[in-house]
């Protein structure tokens, strides 16, 4: 038996499936792969496979993480092989590699995850002023939001701390594209619901937050205060 964790993409066609179908699919693919799956014990027994943090629903992504334990000892080449020929167009396992079982799972780990939005702008936004904006909007203390709690109520929330790093990657043709890393993972989590609508406000655009392109382009762990790749 060994834990094998897996760096995979999302995309074309796939962004549209939603966290537990990719699940039921992988499943899937792992029994056409003949790959045995190592099952939990007790009465409802399930295999021991686990994973980063849910990406959401119609987002592309170049770096999700899956650890799986499986019976056989199969070569990393091999099951690569294995896996992504069971594997319909838009996923592929990218790159493997065996763990130690001690290995903290990976929704304790992922803390922080990186982000490209590309935002059609309709409208000329120069360099100068996108920059300023996005250095007014970082140099804040706080950036509060109000949301609704689990039992409906209104409270405040400040999304700074939640907020690593925001910049302009590219201008031209009213195409705007932006990076950010922000929390993403189980002890902090900053929904890009959540964080596009405040990029638009800042930069004055009216547009439906959903017309915004999406791209997760890695995760990562904290590691001596530096981000570092769960791989």
């Amino acid at each position: 038996m060994k834990i094998i964790r897996t760096k995979f993409n999302k995309e074309g066609d796939m962004i549209y499936i939603s966290h537990l179908d990719l699940q039921q699919l992988l499943q899937r693919a792992f029994r056409r792969a003949e790959i045995a799956l190592v099952h939990s014990q007790g009465f409802n027994p399930h295999p021991k496979i686990s994973y980063g943090n849910a990406l959401a629903l119609g987002t592309e992504s170049q770096g999700e993480y899956v650890d799986v334990e499986i019976e056989e000892d199969l070569s990393i080449e091999e099951y690569l092989n294995r896996m992504n020929a069971q594997l319909p167009e838009g996923i592929k396992f990218i790159k493997a590699e065996e763990i130690d079982k001690q290995e903290p799972s990976l929704a304790s780990v992922i803390e922080y995850g990186e982000y490209i939005f590309t935002i059609e702008t309709e409208k000329t936004l120069t360099k100068e002023f996108v920059k300023s904006k996005i250095l007014e909007f970082m140099s804040q203390d706080e950036i509060i939001i109000t949301k609704k709690n689990k039992k409906g109520k209104i409270v405040e929330s400040d999304i700074r701390p939640m907020i690593r790093n925001f910049d302009l990657l590219d201008i031209q043709d009213d195409v705007l594209t932006l990076e950010a890393t922000i929390a993403t993972g189980s002890k902090a989590n900053l929904n890009t619901n959540i964080f596009i609508p405040k990029i638009l406000d800042l930069l004055e655009l009216e547009m439906d937050p959903l017309d915004v392109d999406i791209l997760r382009r890695d995760l990562y762990k904290l590691q001596d205060g530096q981000l570092v790749s769960p791989m």
